[in-house]
């Protein structure tokens, strides 16, 4: 199925998404949540958007039972469309052509467009309608001597990077070269609002500074072009122009002081020509953009088609336990390979690793749509050994089965190599809590006090994680914690209290412990070790443990008797069970039996001081 082609001209001008009314460009998935609610969210209404990132893909978001599901449509190296696991199409009209008669991909049939308001133009960047982008195109692919038609088809993506890699010259917040001290007097002059920015041109070719107000004060990042040509701030992500660099940060702040609002306009650009650059976004809800409404409870029929009790789409954390962990459910997937058809998988990517991407999507078992994560393998582009390791972690996966540890729903195979796993939905640890450093101790070591007890069920059966760390625990909610990649976990034989690896791959060595490092053991002494910086990490709210040392100078630092220090804010009762578990001699570190008590009673204690 996956291979198979539906042969169609993609080039024609009818099939290219910018003709269609239920195309509206390059909004967020709150925005097309926002727009389908406020049309009725009625069974298969569905509009066509483009994905913010990566460039040249698109996602369809479409309304089921009242709620909102989004799928990728991803465009190949050939210049085909699918959805994961879906037949190929030349354009993505032509795939939502097939599936309005088709139930093979969607959770149903999109049958009602929802289309565009008269006189609204599909959004190509912010600031730039797809009439306007366009139009640049046209004039450049003349300008370069190409054909127009396959400008605007196959070749679309580059002369989109061309012409988007100087769009940023006629926006409002580009002030062209401009030191940092006048960045700062402008931005003073216009009047300090959280979000309200500009972007400068440095000295250096390509290389760019934006000053953003948050606080009352500026704050000045640079945005440098990396080795892939394309631009970043620090270790962010990548984009192809400032552009999309912007759009990116009027959605989320992703490492910055918060998202950006409000162009702090250049000398010259006039109110009228703001006042286009806020009109060319769309209806007026989008700068800021904001959480997408529910309709109140007062306004839905009770005969309405509510989301089935079997659907799991909504479920709070207990339900969820108690479906993720219920015997019927693991007899019934864990000793057989489920079915393509019944995964679903939706637009947002979770996260990717070495093995591939983690993708959000549901499983359909026992009549119940399940909410999990997928981590996918392309097959086709496997390294040697790559794929018998996923299997290896399938296997390890497939024994556990504990409240606060991520367990495997089952193993699918279609040309993609796919773990099925439990959904939690608030991501890892370290990234959540750098987001909101206002959580309260007590919580954090209610988080903790979990990890330990997942820890104690790891030991109790022989296991050793090797790759305990805050990245990798995942939460479900603010109180709900669970491990997760055991893609290095190994069981200890019976007649070995410690596992030895046979040779040094890209460990962690931050998080490991002295004779892990030195002598290659592991056991569940080493992992307490890397429970202590786990814990660390924690109460620094996501902060990197021995931040902007080089490996081998962590290594001279612990050997010297040296440890991490006591996080701002920090108890010293929390500090001394870090310091216990990085005892060097593993004999006088804790058991994962005798952390449980320990972290519950801090938990505790701080509780009840609000701490």
């Amino acid at each position: 199925m996956a291979s198979q082609k539906k042969h169609s001209n993609g080039n024609q001008p009818n099939n290219r998404p910018a003709t269609q009314q239920y195309f509206y460009g390059r909004i967020t998935r709150e925005e097309a949540e926002k727009r389908l609610q406020e049309r009725g969210a009625q069974e298969g209404l569905y509009l066509l958007r483009e994905s913010i990132s990566p460039m040249g893909n698109y996602a369809v978001s479409i309304c089921h039972k009242s709620n909102v599901h989004h799928y990728i449509i991803e465009k190949q190296a050939d210049g085909m469309y699918r959805i994961p696991q879906g037949i190929l199409f030349a354009s993505p009209v032509d795939l939502i052509l097939h599936y309005q008669t088709n139930t093979d991909g969607f959770v149903t049939r999109p049958t009602i467009p929802c289309n565009r308001s008269h006189g609204q133009s599909p959004v190509a960047f912010r600031g730039i309608t797809y009439q306007q982008l366009e139009k640049a195109m046209q004039i450049e692919a003349k300008k370069i001597n190409a054909d127009v038609d396959r400008a605007m088809g196959p070749l679309r993506d580059t002369l989109v990077k061309r012409v988007a890699g100087n769009l940023h010259t006629d926006m409002p917040w580009f002030h062209g070269k401009l030191s940092r001290q006048e960045a700062e007097d402008r931005l003073e002059k216009d009047g300090h609002e959280e979000g309200k920015f500009l972007i400068r041109q440095k000295d250096e070719k390509d290389t760019f500074a934006l000053t953003l107000s948050s606080e009352g004060r500026p704050r000045h990042y640079l945005i440098a072009l990396k080795q892939d040509s394309r631009l970043a701030i620090e270790d962010g992500p990548r984009f192809d122009c400032l552009m999309m660099l912007v759009d990116n940060y009027h959605n989320k702040s992703d490492g910055l002081a918060c998202k950006l609002k409000q162009p702090c306009c250049r000398p010259g650009f006039s109110s009228n020509d703001f006042d286009q650059y806020i009109q060319d976004l769309g209806p007026s809800d989008t700068l800021p953009r904001r959480a997408p409404p529910v309709p109140p409870d007062d306004e839905t029929d009770a005969n309405e088609d509510r989301p089935h009790p079997d659907v799991a789409l909504d479920m709070d954390v207990d339900e969820l336990e108690s479906v993720y962990g219920s015997t019927r459910l693991r007899k019934e997937v864990l000793n057989k390979t489920l079915q393509p058809h019944q995964i679903v998988l939706e637009e947002f990517k979770l996260g990717a690793g070495n093995f591939g991407s983690v993708m959000k999507g549901v499983c359909k078992v026992n009549k119940q749509d399940i909410p999990v994560a997928v981590k996918t393998l392309k097959a086709v582009d496997l390294q040697p050994g790559i794929q018998s390791e996923l299997m290896k972690e399938a296997e390890v996966m497939k024994t556990m089965n504990h409240k606060h540890i991520v367990r495997m729903i089952g193993i699918c195979e279609a040309g993609t190599v796919m773990l099925v796993l439990e959904l939690a939905k608030l991501g890892p640890l370290n990234k959540y809590l750098r987001k909101n450093k206002d959580l309260p101790l007590w919580n954090i070591l209610e988080l903790m006090w979990q990890v330990a007890q997942g820890m104690e069920y790891l030991e109790n059966l022989n296991f050793v994680h090797r790759d305990l760390a805050a990245r990798n625990i995942l939460l479900c909610d603010q109180h709900f914690a669970k491990i997760s990649d055991f893609g290095m976990s190994k069981t200890l034989a019976r007649e070995n209290s410690y596992y030895v690896a046979q040779q040094a791959g890209k460990w962690p060595l931050k998080w490991y412990a002295p004779e892990s490092i030195h002598y290659w053991k592991f056991d569940s002494k080493s992992d307490v070790w890397s429970f202590g910086i786990t814990l660390w990490e924690a109460a620094s709210y996501g902060a990197k443990p021995y931040h902007r040392m080089k490996c081998q100078e962590v290594i001279d630092f612990i050997q010297k008797g040296n440890r991490l220090q006591k996080p701002i804010g920090c108890s010293d009762e929390v500090y001394n069970s870090m310091l216990q578990c990085w005892t060097e001699n593993r004999d006088r570190r804790p058991t994962f039996k005798k952390l449980v008590p320990i972290m519950k009673n801090l938990y505790k204690s701080l509780k009840d001081s609000n701490i």
